[in-house]
C-alpha cells in the first residue's frame, strides 16, 4: 500500500512538474511572439506615416529600410510559427500595441495573412543595402499593405 501512495506521489509530481514545463514554455514563446509583434507593428506605422506624407516609400532611405529589415524579421519568425494559434495570436496583439492601435484588433488578421504572402521580404537582412533591388521589391510589396490599413 505504501509503494502504491509512493508511486502515485511521483507519477502527480511528474505531471505537475511536466505542466509547469509547458506552462514557461508557453509564456516564453508568448513573449517571443509579442515582442516580434511588436517590433512589426511599429515598423508598418512607420511606413505608414512615411508614406501618408511622401505618398510612396523611399526605400533610399536608412529609416525606412530599417523599418523593412524590421518588418521581414519579425515576418520570419511570424512564418516559422504561422500553424501554432497561440503564437499567432500574441503577435496580433503585439501588433496592435507596437502600432499604436493603427492595426487594429479587426485588421490584424488581414495584416498578417499579407504579411505572409510577401515572398519579396524572403531576402531582406541587416546586410541590405538602401536602395537596393530587393529593397526596392520589398518597398513596393509593403505599398497595398500600408494602403489597407489607411484610417
Amino acid at each position: 500500500m505504501k509503494s502504491k501512495l509512493k508511486l502515485l506521489v511521483i507519477v502527480a509530481s511528474l505531471v505537475l512538474v511536466a505542466t509547469g514545463c509547458q506552462s514557461l514554455f508557453s509564456t516564453s514563446e508568448n513573449a517571443v511572439a509579442t515582442t516580434a509583434g511588436k517590433s512589426c507593428g511599429n515598423a508598418i506605422s512607420t511606413l505608414y506615416k512615411e508614406y501618408k506624407k511622401q505618398n510612396k516609400i523611399d526605400v533610399t532611405n536608412t529609416t525606412t529600410l530599417t523599418s523593412i529589415v524590421q518588418i521581414a524579421a519579425a515576418r520570419n519568425v511570424l512564418k516559422e510559427n504561422k500553424n501554432n494559434t497561440a503564437f499567432v495570436s500574441a503577435f496580433a496583439l503585439g501588433m496592435v500595441s507596437g502600432s499604436n492601435n493603427l492595426i487594429t484588433n479587426v485588421t490584424s488578421n488581414n495584416v498578417i495573412n499579407a504579411l505572409l504572402s510577401l515572398s519579396s521580404l524572403n531576402d531582406i537582412t541587416t546586410n541590405t543595402p538602401s536602395g537596393s533591388t530587393a529593397a526596392t521589391e520589398a518597398g513596393k510589396s509593403l505599398i497595398p499593405l500600408v494602403k489597407s490599413i489607411d484610417k
